[in-house]
């Protein structure tokens, strides 16, 4: 089996009402989706997502464009089932040329984040191949379902106290039992009461994280994690800019007792490696869809497993549910749960994962189990490449 011809969607999506972060305000989501056909029939599907590939405009979609058509000619004609080489010969273009085509040393995101995209439709092809899930490829499963948290309470413009207690009361009555909220954006005062709500609506016996988004100083994420304590935080996530990570994070964790996740924007298994090494974090987060993919993942999972940390999913759990189940410290998935923060994830397939009190079942279909919906790509893609 060779593949024989690789497509590439750029979706974008907005949103019915823009939200933020402590760093970011989301007006809509984007996605790449690649196809990658065989000889054989199979087709392989990948997805990719982040900032680091994806600006608004020509622009994006002239990055995009730029890096699939550069990279192109080391997967057509290859076989899936060498995934790996394919892997390190697409990596190895973050810092040097492979097979006449140049590096792409000042483009080392972007084209991380795109060959994510080819690497999970990669272990798509191999499982469609001999008829198993990707779980199965990855080692085998280690549970049947996997626990989810759901991601909400984005600031929004006009937001009440109100709001907050209708959303949280959305998500316990879907069954979730972890919540994850913004936190950052507000001075560490205001995110304590804002915090305080929430706990004050879902009750004890619920969860809760916050997640920072990089967005405090040291003495401000001390302070903000001091004044939220009371209000039994399960983890404290992403709170330092990355320009300084290592270190405060490792003064952070000397200074508070609430747990620390670290690791999502991270975009290789080596800088994964150092939160390991280096006992940044209490719980590793990993994103498979721009850290080069489920390869990315495999990775990761061995150091995670010989330092005893468990392993979280940012994003896309249709993918991650593969790679969690197969982890021997695999924990826990991300997910959205309002089609107004994510209308991608409630539209892109056709059959999509459901999240059951919790808990994503595994899919027992070949590869990842996921077909696309063409008039989702129709709606919100533009074929490029």
């Amino acid at each position: 089996m060779k593949v024989t011809r690789l497509d590439t969607y750029f979706l974008s999506a907005p949103l019915p009402q823009p939200v933020s972060t402590s760093t970011h305000r989301i007006t809509s989501v984007s996605e790449v989706v690649v196809k990658l056909t065989t000889d054989a029939g199979p087709v392989g599907i990948g997805e990719a997502h982040g900032p680091f590939l994806f600006q608004q405009g020509p622009d994006g979609l002239r990055t995009v464009s730029d890096i699939i058509t550069a990279i192109t000619p080391l997967v057509v004609g290859q076989d899936p089932f060498d995934a790996e080489r394919i892997w390190q010969d697409l990596f190895a273009l973050t810092y040097t040329s492979v097979r006449g085509i140049p590096t792409l040393a000042r483009q080392q995101r972007p084209l991380v984040t795109a060959m994510s995209a080819i690497d999970i439709a990669l272990w798509d092809l191999k499982g469609k191949a001999i008829g198993r899930p990707v779980w199965a490829l990855l080692g085998g499963a280690l549970r049947r379902r996997v626990p989810a948290y759901v991601t909400g309470f984005y600031y929004r413009d006009g937001e009440r106290p109100d709001d907050l207690v209708r959303e949280a009361a959305m998500y316990v009555a879907q069954g979730y039992r972890t919540l994850k909220v913004k936190v950052g954006g507000l001075t560490p005062e205001a995110d304590a009461e804002r915090v305080g709500v929430i706990r004050k609506a879902v009750g004890k016996d619920v969860a809760i994280m916050l997640d920072a988004n990089q967005g405090w100083n040291l003495p401000t994420a001390v302070r903000a994690a001091t004044l939220c304590a009371p209000h039994d935080i399960f983890w404290l996530e992403d709170p330092m800019p990355w320009y300084d990570e290592r270190r405060t994070l490792e003064r952070l964790k000397a200074e508070v007792d609430i747990p620390i996740a670290a690791g999502e924007t991270e975009y290789s298994p080596f800088g994964l490696r150092t939160m390991l090494a280096e006992g940044l974090v209490d719980y590793l987060i990993i994103d498979s869809t721009w850290a080069g993919g489920l390869t990315t993942w495999r990775k990761a999972a061995v150091m995670a497993e010989l330092y005893q940390i468990p392993l979280a999913a940012h994003h896309d759990p249709q993918i991650h549910v593969h790679a969690i189940a197969a982890s021997p410290t695999g924990f826990i998935l991300e997910s959205f749960a309002d089609p107004t923060r994510d209308p991608l994830w409630f539209e892109l397939f056709r059959e999509r994962p459901s999240i059951v009190d919790g808990f994503m079942a595994l899919p027992d279909a070949p590869g990842l189990g996921l077909e696309l919906r063409d008039d989702t790509l129709q709606k919100y893609g533009v074929k490029i490449g």
